[in-house]
């Protein structure tokens, strides 16, 4: 950085007292007293390495001009040639960027599904200084919580993590439930569409565009997991899904939630419901291998939050603060506030001082054909049987004609069953209605909406499918001219 500093003038406090351990100094003695040279006798005095000192006493001359300083004249080398103080720098600056450079590549395993998820999951999400740093779900952080303003770069590291945990661990170690609380865009690459037909094999339920029905819908299906794998360790004697016996397998859960703050948006019993799922999902998922990462730009505000924030969050030891993110951090904790894009503050205390590490994460995006690449293969190498994940598109129409149960209804059934939608669950069940001989076996549609006649519409093709050609007497009676198309498509 060229600069050199001279010290002059330390003076020894007792006899045989040494110098100051001073780095990368020259230590030079003086000899003579204050009339020869101007200084103290005994006086130690030291030059920076990188200068040339030239040692000089000559009498009566002192090095200042007021002949109280050190009368030891310093030359100092001239500068280096600036075409090699550029070479230099160009060539160090090269070296330094591309070991500070972090790629999609640096987060992939040497082999695809060869670790195990029995004490835990862990991925390398990123580099803190020029090491490569990794994130665990396990039984020191169970949980994650993570933070950023839009922008940042939150959905990028979700993505990191997601597609580095599905490289090291099999659909067998490994179950994605995914929602998207925002554009609908986070996960859509997680499953199969019309111009890609490829999925993620880990992912159990993908919401796209998730609205808070099917939200709290995924949270009841998690805590049902629980209950269920609760049973299992208590038939083998365990407390934890670790200690189970190595031929019953279990595979740990990751449940992302992007957005989490819209599911708790106001005090409506949703909300209220959603907060009751969340807390005893943290409390519980650690011994049963079900774990969370919820996201968001802020986690403050949040309204069904009020008393319980501490319940909830404080299960979740590891914080993650992105740009703008500082809110999931301690209040003294100001370590998110100058971060730049693709950064992002790791803390594992819950958010207190004095356990952050910065670290740098790659864009997944960024390696293009890299990542698709991954994705068919872990497409390809999916176990027989698997199936494509179940996917809420909250802006998709239902269309009896797409319902696996409307195509497999065949004539001779002894209970007519009335089709009339899909229910908001995780596995998009159907909704029907049985239509037999019992008496209450009419079915009514109440509302002012268009839609109401298309409910209508695939009760009576659902039903018409059940019967042979003059089985059955179907009336259409449109008396709003908004229920004209559903009865002319029925009557062609």
């Amino acid at each position: 950085a060229a600069v050199c500093v001279l010290l002059a003038g330390w003076p020894a406090i007792g006899p045989g007292e040494s110098a100051p351990p001073l780095g990368s100094t020259t230590l030079i003695r003086l000899s003579g007293d204050r009339t020869a040279t101007g200084g103290t006798p005994g006086v130690r005095s030291y030059a920076g390495v990188g200068g040339l000192a030239r040692v000089g006493d000559p009498p009566g001359t002192p090095f200042s001009a007021d002949g109280s300083g050190l009368s030891v004249p310093v030359r100092l080398d001239g500068d280096a040639p600036p075409a090699s103080v550029a070479a230099l720098a160009t060539h160090l600056g090269d070296a330094a960027r591309r070991g500070a450079a972090v790629t999609f590549a640096d987060l992939l395993p040497g082999q695809r599904w060869a670790t195990s998820a029995r004490a835990g999951l862990r991925t390398v999400v990123g580099r803190a200084g020029r090491d490569p740093f990794s994130m665990a779900f396990d039984d020191a952080t169970p949980h994650w919580l993570v933070g950023g303003r839009t922008g940042a770069g939150k959905t990028v590291f979700l993505l990191d993590v997601l597609y580095g945990l599905a490289a090291r661990y099999s659909p067998a170690e490994l179950q994605l439930y995914l929602l998207d609380f925002k554009e609908g865009v986070s996960f859509t690459e997680f499953v199969p569409t019309g111009h890609d037909p490829s999925w993620l094999p880990h992912a159990r339920a993908v919401g796209i565009e998730s609205d808070r029905e099917y939200g709290v819908a995924v949270l009841r299906e998690l805590r049902r997991e629980l209950h269920r794998r609760a049973t299992a360790l208590k038939r083998h004697g365990v407390t934890k899904l670790a200690d189970l016996p190595a031929d019953t397998p279990v595979p740990r859960i990751v449940a992302v939630i992007d957005e989490f703050q819209v599911l708790l948006a106001g005090n409506d019993q949703l909300a209220r419901e959603s907060v009751d799922l969340l807390e005893e999902l943290a409390r519980k998922g650690r011994s049963y291998g079900v774990h969370l990462v919820l996201a968001s730009q802020s986690t403050t505000g949040i309204e069904a939050l009020y008393g319980r924030a501490e319940a909830v969050f404080g299960q979740f030891a590891l914080r993650v603060a992105l740009a703008g993110g500082g809110g999931v951090l301690d209040q003294l904790n100001d370590a998110a506030a100058t971060l730049p894009v693709g950064s992002a503050v790791v803390n594992t205390a819950a958010g207190a001082p004095g356990a952050n590490t910065v670290i740098r994460f790659p864009d997944a995006h960024a390696a293009g054909g890299d990542l698709t690449g991954l994705r068919h293969d872990l497409w390809q190498a999916r176990p027989p049987g698997a199936r494509p994940p179940s996917v809420f598109r909250g802006y998709d129409t239902a269309r009896v004609e797409a319902d696996a149960t409307f195509t497999g209804l065949r004539p001779g059934g002894r209970r007519p069953l009335a089709l009339v939608g899909r229910t908001v669950d995780v596995d998009g069940t159907t909704a029907m209605f049985i239509m037999d001989t019992a008496p209450g076996r009419h079915l009514a549609v109440v509302g002012t909406s268009p839609i109401g006649a298309e409910v209508l519409r695939a009760a009576t093709l659902s039903l018409a499918r059940q019967h042979t050609p003059g089985e059955a007497t179907f009336l259409l009676a449109p008396l709003v001219a908004a229920a004209d198309s559903a009865a002319a498509d029925l009557s062609l």
